[in-house]
């Protein structure tokens, strides 16, 4: 049986996102990776957001590290309880307003296919996946481990991604993503 796969990401053409500021000099990047966990437990994730005219409070904040919002975090939470997660308030200063995201630990699964290609600078230019390393997981919602990657990509599956396209969300985007079946050895 085939599953599909779906990247998720903020939609860039919404202008006014919320942006928070300061948010490397708090989040760990081993905290994505699930370790170090005791330290996210006992950090203040409170980030003040860039001043902006009319902001939007989009459903995910993409970079630098994924923040998801309270609507968002419930359905992903419906279909992978164990998922951890931790609140991160946003405030606007100055319209004194709190903005509840939450920073997730996904969980990770190294299978990004060599046939993936990135430009000079590491950016990633063709996404495709290994798609019998993705059979072996059980996650509805995983994260891309691999050396060559510098910018984080969490894919989600098709039942996860068919239930966030019936939702009014904003802000986020699905792409589908290209497998590759691994040859056998």
């Amino acid at each position: 049986m085939r599953n599909d796969w779906f990247r998720i990401m903020q939609d860039m053409r919404v202008t006014g996102a919320l942006e928070p500021i300061g948010v490397k000099g708090i989040i760990q990047p081993e905290w994505m990776r699930g370790e170090q966990l005791n330290e996210l437990e006992q950090a203040n994730l409170q980030f003040t957001i860039r001043p902006n005219r009319n902001p939007v409070p989009v459903d995910l904040i993409e970079r630098p590290y994924p923040l998801w919002s309270d609507e968002l975090k419930r359905l992903l939470s419906t279909f992978a309880p164990r998922l951890m997660f931790r609140l991160a308030g946003l405030m606007d200063m100055e319209r004194q307003q709190l903005h509840p995201y939450w920073f997730m630990v996904p969980p990770q699964l190294a299978a990004l296919s060599m046939n993936s290609t990135f430009d000079s600078s590491g950016k990633l230019n063709v996404l495709q996946i290994d798609g019998e390393r993705l059979n072996s997981t059980n996650w509805p919602i995983i994260q891309l481990t691999d050396e060559r990657l510098k910018e984080t990509v969490i894919l989600v599956n098709l039942a996860l991604a068919e239930a966030i396209l019936r939702r009014d969300y904003t802000g986020l985007r699905l792409q589908r993503v290209d497998r590759v079946e691994s040859p056998n050895y």
